[in-house]
């Protein structure tokens, strides 16, 4: 799984430590993409995710594995889901991290499970493989 480069690191770094507000241009095209746009610096930069050596990989909303499938109502779990995700995966597009397992969620779940060829299938349930891959 790709790392974010060492530009965006410290990028974000700079930004996060002079505690500045980075405003950035909405187009037309953004404006109707939707949820799931590109990935930028500044997207990259919103939040830190690190390894903890009793949970794995984790974003901090969530330190579980219970399983969660599309309309679940455990929203810390979800934004885990989205923000690892975002983060730690080469997922191509960008979920928004608000804590819904929508459809834009649920297509990055199946593309995970698909493209990294997690146990179980690409059945967008994210169950005990699918938090180990995220985890690890």
């Amino acid at each position: 799984m790709p790392m974010p480069s060492t530009r965006i690191r410290v990028v974000g770094a700079l930004a996060l430590t002079a505690g500045l507000l980075v405003a950035v241009p909405v187009t037309a095209a953004h404006a109707t993409a939707g949820p799931r746009t590109t990935r930028t610096a500044v997207q990259a930069a919103v939040h830190s995710c690190t390894y903890r050596s009793t949970v794995g990989y984790t974003c901090d909303y969530y330190y579980g594995t219970a399983t969660i499938s599309e309309g679940s109502s455990n929203a810390d779990a979800v934004r885990e889901i989205q923000d690892i995700i975002n983060q730690h995966t080469d997922y191509p597009g960008w979920l928004s991290v608000d804590g819904r397992f929508g459809p834009d969620t649920l297509a990055a779940v199946k593309w995970l499970q698909s493209h990294h060829h997690i146990t179980g299938g690409a059945d967008g349930i994210v169950g005990s493989h699918t938090w180990d891959y995220l985890r690890r």
